[in-house]
């Protein structure tokens, strides 16, 4: 079968090849794509998620370079004692100090989206922008790992959770059981909790900060303990204890027991020299990649988990 010129010509218009001077013309395709995802980037920067509340409950930490492949962090202790001498005294008691280094690996996220070049035609035809919401889609997918590794860490790489790391002390109610607790054996729960984590540290941390599963936060800050005041059982444990600033609910304390099945409950100082949300690499998109009839584009993260430097400034509570 005998080809038109004008069948050719228009192959090569499909294809993206000006016949006049044999110049590819699918740059002007990557040109639009990035243009509208400069506009996509800057907007899913801003959008909120409510449900996913990692990074503001841990303080997030991106001072470790991008190309950094681990992180690591020294412990100090101290040990020794003064001791009552006598004048002239040769046998002065030492003390010293002692150092052990935590190394972890970083680990690359990633996922991406494509535009086919229909898509880029149609949208360029029209004069509107293109669909956002598969670039939205690939932001909140990373955003959701992040919030995951947050709670229960990476077995890939041995990264680290906060509500699973194992130099944590755990302690039990008095009680528990919360779905028929009184409000009363909630608040002394609570109070118990708080009591354990003071004096296991000798109050050296005082705690601002208590998170707990959003079933067990309704029921706390529900429950009446007072009936003349209407005060809840929350509510008087923040009073009383008033450094206790922040009580958060997180979804992510669900089922995060030693078992599995049951909520964690967790205090802890919220302070960077205590506790860090390890992100070298925030969400980045990259420039769209032609590939078949089709542009992709990469999506990259990196993180090192939730680095607890003194875990004795925080504790977990199971069985409530």
């Amino acid at each position: 079968m005998t080809t038109t010129p004008q069948q050719v010509q228009r192959v090569l218009e499909e294809l993206g090849i000006d016949t006049l001077d044999g110049i590819r013309q699918d740059a002007k395709y990557t040109a639009f794509v990035t243009q509208e995802l400069q506009a996509v980037e800057a907007t899913i920067y801003k959008t909120e998620y409510p449900e996913l509340k990692a990074k503001a409950l841990f303080p997030v930490d991106h001072t470790t370079p991008s190309g950094a492949q681990t992180t690591a962090y020294d412990m100090m202790d101290q040990f020794g004692e003064a001791a009552v001498i006598s004048n002239y005294a040769d046998d002065l008691p030492l003390v010293d100090v002692m150092k052990e280094r935590f190394t972890i690996m970083i680990q690359s996220l990633g996922d991406g989206y494509q535009y086919s070049i229909q898509d880029i035609r149609a949208a360029q035809f029209a004069g509107t922008p293109l669909d956002r919401q598969r670039a939205e889609t690939a932001r909140q997918v990373v955003e959701f790992k992040l919030e995951q590794i947050a709670a229960q860490g990476l077995a890939i790489g041995g990264l680290k959770g906060a509500l699973k790391h194992p130099n944590v002390p755990l302690y039990a109610p008095i009680t528990g059981t919360w779905s028929s607790a009184t409000a009363a054996q909630m608040y002394a729960d609570l109070n118990s909790f708080l009591n354990q984590f003071l004096d296991a540290n000798l109050d050296v941390w005082i705690p601002n900060t208590l998170i707990m599963d959003a079933t067990s936060y309704r029921l706390a800050a529900q429950a009446t303990l007072n009936t003349t005041t209407g005060e809840t059982a929350l509510a008087a444990f923040q009073r009383v204890n008033k450094s206790i600033t922040t009580v958060e609910s997180w979804t992510r304390c669900s089922n995060m027991d030693v078992a599995g099945t049951g909520p964690r409950f967790m205090l802890y100082k919220k302070d960077p020299k205590v506790i860090v949300f390890d992100i070298p690499q925030e969400f980045e998109q990259f420039p769209p990649q032609a590939h078949n009839l089709a542009f992709k584009v990469p999506c990259h993260c990196r993180c090192a988990g939730i680095k607890i430097r003194y875990p004795l400034a925080c504790a977990y509570m199971d069985g409530c």
